[in-house]
């Protein structure tokens, strides 16, 4: 089951949907859940059951070919996400998972973007590339949760794409400034629209096994990874746990599960402006979108 947010032909503001399983391909027909006001809301807290229910009960309104896709999260508490997190393609990292911790950091929800909708490339950016990521759409709040029970957090999964300037416009001398090498890297990685989200979420119970999904990434027609989840360092549950140790998730909160690698050095060629961007994680779908050198002023 697929949940998604869009705006419709005529309408003054987004609505919220559920598509209907049982289609298929073009005519799929979207559910639309009445008095969302455009946000999924109480739906976060619903069990598959409860997501059949309410889609049975909704109004189909929509073709899905006829609707703009948003970001199916408007504006999450939280977007949490990991650096680092994947074993190289030809080898594993020598890793304590009973020392070693997820490298997490938080990006602003004024980063979202929805599919097709373009990745600005803004003259802050000297340099920026695009990371295609499982992500994780957090259901039922929790803190503390064991890595044995975070599953039944999840609402669901969808794509993010952790758009990141890996070079800032800033004076020459600034690179000779090791203090502020770490920073510079967050600041890259928190520019409006670098966060790219979508199509849709696929909720928990059609996706109950994420340890194995083929993810791949093309850039104008160039495949740039072909990787699989399966190398991910931290997986779901224990990148749950480690966040909910040091603060609450709430239903909404968006997690990045890292960026697989591809060949040696595949994973840093630069976007360009004019490029278009696919991602793809199997079992979700494509989160699309293309590259535009932002007008100042």
């Amino acid at each position: 089951m697929r949940i998604v947010r869009y705006l419709a032909p005529g309408a003054t503001g987004p609505a919220v949907g559920i598509v209907d399983a049982a289609a298929a391909g073009a005519g799929e027909r979207i559910a639309e859940v009445p008095a969302s006001g455009g946000d999924l809301g109480p739906l976060l807290l619903l069990d598959r059951a409860g997501l059949e229910r309410v889609a049975s009960a909704a109004l189909v309104r929509h073709r899905l070919e006829d609707v703009r896709l948003l970001a199916p999260i408007g504006r999450p508490g939280k977007i949490l996400a990991l650096a680092a997190n994947y074993h190289p393609v030809d080898a594993r990292r020598d890793v304590d998972l009973d020392l070693d911790t997820p490298r997490v950091f938080i990006k602003p929800s004024t980063a979202l973007r929805g599919p097709e909708e373009v990745i600005p490339f803004p003259d802050a950016a000297a340099q920026m590339i695009e990371e295609i990521e499982l992500g994780v759409v957090i259901g039922v709040p929790g803190k503390d949760i064991p890595a044995g029970r975070a599953e039944a957090h999840v609402f669901g999964y969808t794509i993010v794409n952790d758009v990141s300037a890996r070079a800032l416009r800033l004076p020459p001398e600034r690179a000779a400034m090791a203090r502020y090498e770490w920073f510079d890297w967050l600041n890259g990685k928190w520019l409006d629209g670098f966060c790219p989200v979508g199509p849709w979420i696929v909720d928990r119970a059609a996706l109950p096994d994420t340890t194995n999904l083929a993810i791949t990434t093309v850039v104008s027609g160039e495949e740039r990874i072909r990787s699989n989840t399966g190398r991910l360092i931290f997986d779901v549950p224990r990148t749950i746990a480690f966040i909910s140790r040091y603060c609450t998730l709430e239903p909404g909160d968006l997690i990045a599960t890292g960026v697989a690698l591809g060949p040696a050095g595949s994973d840093e060629v630069m976007l360009r402006d004019g490029d278009v961007v696919e991602g793809t994680v199997e079992g979700i779908g494509t989160l699309r979108n293309p590259v535009r050198r932002a007008v100042e002023g």
